[in-house]
């Protein structure tokens, strides 16, 4: 898979990721520029949930499984990702550890794009960060409406109250 990516082809791949959707020619070439290629084997942990991050990886070929550790020590898989899509980029936004682990399925082809980069390419074309916050922005209205279409009423009261008892609300009597 090891094989160098033009910039030409570079911005063609970012023109397809909706990231990136309705950014000018000389706004993609900027980011295009700026990213780094990079190749994950099979099996590879690319990001780790609770590590530092400062890059945001945009997949090119292959797949990746998102996972999250419970309170338990599980793993549990919250996505399965692949070309056009991306991961990490809140390390771009702000320092915090990684909220997720992400791993390799198999070879992976990735774009990767370092927040001091990115943080040079914006303060040259806002529009790029604009664009950014705008697909996170969906990602997180999306996120919403499928927390709000699980089925509260079917989960344990465990679950709602955290091992607490239920306080009563206003309005309601005990008794």
């Amino acid at each position: 898979m090891s094989q160098e990516t033009s910039l030409s082809e570079k911005i063609l791949l970012l023109r397809r990721m909706e990231i990136f959707e309705g950014l000018a020619v000389a706004e993609l070439a900027a980011v295009a520029s700026v990213c780094q290629d990079y190749e994950a084997a099979p099996g590879e942990n690319i990001i780790t949930e609770g590590g530092v991050g400062e890059t945001m990886y945009l997949i090119v070929k292959g797949k990746v499984t998102v996972s999250q550790l419970g309170e338990d020590g599980c793993a549990v898989v919250l996505a399965s990702l692949g070309e056009g899509e991306y991961v990490g980029e809140m390390a771009l936004f702000e320092e915090v550890p990684r909220s997720a682990t992400v791993t390799a399925d198999g070879p992976v082809r990735l774009l990767e794009l370092y927040k001091r980069e990115f943080d040079e390419t914006v303060r040259e074309y806002p529009q790029v960060a604009l664009q950014m916050c705008k697909e996170l922005s969906r990602r997180l209205r999306n996120l919403h409406q499928k927390i709000h279409a699980i089925p509260v009423c079917d989960l344990p009261p465990s679950f709602l109250t955290n091992g607490k008892e239920p306080t009563p609300g206003p309005g309601s009597t005990s008794g």
